[in-house]
């Protein structure tokens, strides 16, 4: 993301505490290359909501033509509010309520995609009850190591996400037993996030391609393959690998679908990669504190508004307004009462004092969507240009 420093400055003595500033050009344009580098007709996209749902980023992602994936009640209210008709609207998620389900099933949504024969049971109670008939994909769990964080990865046997391929034969009894309420319309898979290698992709497609045959050979209409999303960036450089990496990935979803029959609708489910590069948050340096082996850079934004350093050991670049000559070694921390509230340890940055504004990259997904008021700070404010 490019920022003006001035226009940085001035939000931050608007606002005198932290705030998220987004970027939506650079998201349109994302948006835009990442539709290009999928060289398929019968391809939809559904922005994965979860990554950011500021309601300005929401309209930006409408715009350019893409749906939306959601998680939760709160989500699906959201995605209709800023304007996402219920057809553009894919419910997954491994929880759903019971008043979720209903919800969903109310406001006519295209797909919800089931994780369990539990979950599919419920599902088929509540459209029984509404006499109405829903379409559903089946989450299933390929067991294929993403060669991410483990608390990101999502299509091993050991994670909680996703149907076992060899449950699939009780999720087929479920359908058969429910016709008349619930129709089994797909495939779906996400197998993590942050994710840089394109061979797990691979992998994972094609057992998703072999599954869909096989269904298909027992009579299952299957007209979608949700292959979710996890495509990554490298946080600790800019942006210049991005467009290659979208390209490279785009022309592997090419090369494993272009065989395939065009009745076949393609879903995508990308978040980060639409996203991230384009949201910044805004800190400033409140004390800088020295002990016997340490120096801190105290800030008045923390974990609370930027829990991935916590609890990934994720690295954002950190970029000080104020540029010094002399550099030095510093533990970036919040002002929560936590040891775990840091943003950066053992980080070499340009001398920072007191009052000095910092700009922490890479934060337009997984920053303002996971924040919360712990120590009953306010939440951060968020801005667009």
């Amino acid at each position: 993301m490019t920022f003006q420093k001035n226009k940085i400055v001035s939000l931050y003595k608007k606002t005198k505490r932290p705030f998220y500033l987004y970027d939506l050009r650079g998201m349109r344009s994302r948006c835009r290359e990442f539709r290009n580098a999928i060289k398929l007709d019968n391809v939809n996209i559904h922005y994965a909501m979860k990554a950011n749902a500021n309601n300005k980023v929401l309209q930006t992602i409408l715009r350019s033509g893409f749906g939306v994936d959601v998680v939760s009640g709160g989500e699906l209210h959201r995605a209709l509010s800023v304007g996402f008709k219920p057809k553009q609207i894919i419910f997954s998620g491994v929880g759903k309520t019971e008043n979720e389900i209903t919800l969903a099933l109310q406001r006519n949504i295209k797909q919800i995609n089931v994780e369990s024969v539990e979950e599919l049971v419920r599902i088929a109670t509540v459209a029984k009850k509404l006499r109405k008939r829903v379409e559903v994909g089946v989450r299933v769990n390929p067991n294929i190591s993403a060669k991410t964080h483990p608390y990101i990865t999502t299509g091993f046997h050991k994670n909680k996400f996703g149907v076992d391929l060899d449950s699939i034969r009780e999720i087929e009894k479920v359908f058969s037993e429910n016709f008349d309420s619930i129709k089994f319309v797909g495939v779906s898979m996400h197998i993590g996030s942050q994710i840089h290698d394109l061979k797990v992709f691979n992998d994972a497609i094609k057992k998703g391609l072999a599954l869909i045959d096989k269904l298909k050979k027992n009579g299952w209409l299957i007209s979608r393959f949700d292959i979710g999303g996890g495509l990554g960036i490298d946080y600790r450089k800019e942006s210049s690998d991005d467009k290659k990496n979208i390209k490279r990935y785009g022309a592997l979803v090419t090369k494993l679908f272009k065989n395939v029959s065009s009745d076949l609708e393609v879903q995508l489910e990308p978040g980060r990669i639409l996203v991230a590069r384009f949201g910044v948050l805004v800190s400033q340096v409140q004390y800088i504190k020295k002990n016997k082996s340490r120096t801190f850079a105290i800030l008045d934004t923390g974990s609370h508004h930027l829990i991935r350093p916590a609890l990934y050991d994720a690295y954002h670049r950190i970029i000080p307004l104020a540029k010094r000559p002399k550099s030095f070694t510093y533990q970036v921390v919040g002002p929560l009462c936590e040891s775990s509230d840091f943003l950066a340890n053992d980080r070499k940055i340009s001398e920072l004092k007191q009052g000095d504004i910092v700009v922490i990259s890479d934060t337009g997904a997984y920053g303002y969507s996971m924040a919360s008021t712990y120590n009953l700070h306010e939440l951060p404010t968020e801005y667009t240009v």
